[in-house]
């Protein structure tokens, strides 16, 4: 009887030694979508690409890979900020991707012990989801004590729902549209008028000489003209025939007042002689 129960225990010592790696390599990494407020969220068609980045051995000792130059921090905020790290690097491990159900539901299956990084996509129609870092086996620390290793992981990301879209303004009515204020444009001044020089009414007094008249100088050209002035030309011919026409009168006076003072002097002289006679 001694010999069979020591037997016995010694089989399940052999099976407990066996199940232990075979429980290392064979985790599993299941993903339930929460439900988020709202009617319009959609479970089905996420993404979730899985990437090993890290090792992780059964005694819960855990150590990214060398080539990302980061250590694993043991808080929740750390671990968010070294995913969102590690999501932009490359070179990463790809693993498998996989895509939830209509309950939004995915498994990782024949998962082995390491560091592992999900990256969510195509998730728009559900909500917001960042990327999160697991490990397996995982330890937990429950009332002040770690419990663990687990190797059936179940995981519910943190998720917040997408912003509600802008309802579109709906067009106006074409038979009664709203006129928008417009501001008439201010009518541009119009420039004042250029003064025009003054013409003189009378021709010029010319002094009575015989002397030949000067032409007068000539005005200054102003840089702009509004309007051309009268040449000064034409009045310089103007007083060249009035001074012309006063020589000819003054000719004909002198003839005139030498023919009378011959006459004048003849009468003289004749009545002179005629005294004589007498």
């Amino acid at each position: 009887m001694k010999k069979k129960l020591q037997l016995l225990m010694s089989v399940v010592m052999v099976l407990a030694i066996m199940l232990t790696p075979i429980q290392a390599n064979s985790g599993r990494i299941n993903i339930q979508l929460k439900d988020l407020p709202g009617d319009w969220d959609e479970k089905a068609g996420v993404v979730f690409t899985l990437y090993q980045v890290g090792k992780m051995s059964d005694d819960g000792k855990a150590e990214l890979d060398a080539k990302y130059d980061m250590s694993l921090p043991s808080d929740a905020q750390g671990l968010q900020k070294i995913a969102k790290k590690l999501t932009a690097k490359e070179g990463k491990e790809l693993i498998e991707k996989k895509t939830t159900d209509k309950n939004g539901c995915l498994s990782f299956e024949n998962v082995k012990n390491g560091i592992y990084l999900l990256v969510p996509s195509h998730m728009e129609a559900y909500g917001r989801i960042d990327p999160f870092i697991v490990t397996l086996p995982m330890y937990e620390e429950v009332n002040n004590a770690i419990q663990g290793p687990t190797y059936m992981l179940q995981i519910e990301p943190k998720a917040s729902p997408n912003e509600e879209p802008i309802k579109p303004v709906p067009p106006v009515d074409p038979d009664d549209p709203e006129v928008p204020d417009v501001e008439e444009p201010e009518k541009p001044v119009e420039p004042e008028k250029p003064v025009e020089p003054d013409q003189p009414d009378k021709e010029p007094n010319v002094p009575e000489t015989n002397e030949p008249q000067k032409e007068p100088n000539k005005p200054e050209t102003p840089q702009k003209e509004p309007s051309k002035p009268e040449e000064p030309e034409k009045e310089t011919e103007e007083t060249k025939t009035g001074d012309t026409t006063r020589r000819g009168l003054y000719v004909l006076l002198i003839m005139l007042s030498g023919f009378g003072m011959y006459i004048i002097y003849n009468k003289h002289r004749r009545g002179s002689e005629l005294g004589d006679e007498k």
